[in-house]
């Protein structure tokens, strides 16, 4: 397990009903037994995991996303809540997160600032979404390099607006341009919301049988 390290954050899944979200963790620490992992919460109580209740686990490196099946061993509730879960044989890897990109059809806001300081805010189609930028379409004409605002707003449950740079643009019809946005100045922070938003909803579609 030289790709999990302890302290990195992994986000359970639960293969049964039993809890339908995605739950947050960390490592905290690898044991001749297996893998401990702190302790999973909802609204802020603990869950009553049960030994043998199976989940799928997943994780980011600097340049790569993974996942593993494993199995709770043990629940420890003192002094602190923990879970002992089974060390995988095996870590699948998902998709270079740089450059995996998520088609979408979702309605977002783009924001351009005016010549005379004011601000212009309008809807635009989020077509597909990546850890680097973004493909929109929208009716307004912009110039290649110019710097726009976008808010994904409920999307992400991101109330900061990312700046973007258009780096391509094309007519996709007679009312409507298609425009290849690339993040600048973003954040470790908001890239991270971004990707792992990706992931969460890539798994949820993939769950139905419509991702891949």
């Amino acid at each position: 397990m030289d790709k999990l390290k302890v302290n990195d954050k992994i986000e359970v899944e639960f293969k049964s009903d039993k809890y339908p979200d995605i739950y947050l963790s960390k490592v905290a620490d690898f044991v001749d037994a297996g893998i401990v992992i702190t302790g999973l919460y909802k609204h802020g109580t603990p869950l009553a995991v049960k030994k043998g209740d199976k989940i799928n686990v997943y994780f980011t490196t600097e340049r790569a996303a993974y996942e593993f099946e494993s199995v709770v061993l043990q629940r420890i509730k003192k002094p602190i809540y923990f879970i002992l879960i089974k060390e995988p044989k095996e870590l699948k890897r998902i998709q270079r997160r740089d450059y995996f990109r998520l088609e979408l059809d979702k309605i977002m806001k783009v924001h351009k600032e005016k010549k005379d300081g004011s601000v212009m805010k309008k809807e635009a189609h989020l077509l597909d979404i990546s850890g680097g930028g973004v493909q929109i379409k929208a009716k307004e004409e912009f110039a290649e390099g110019d710097i726009i605002k976008l808010s994904f707003g409920s999307l992400l449950n991101m109330s900061e607006l990312i700046k973007g740079k258009i780096v391509r643009k094309s007519k996709d019809d007679f009312e409507t341009y298609r425009y290849g946005v690339e993040f600048v100045d973003i954040n470790a922070g908001e890239r991270e919301k971004i990707i792992q938003w990706i992931f969460s909803l890539q798994r949820q579609l993939r769950k139905k049988g419509l991702g891949q």
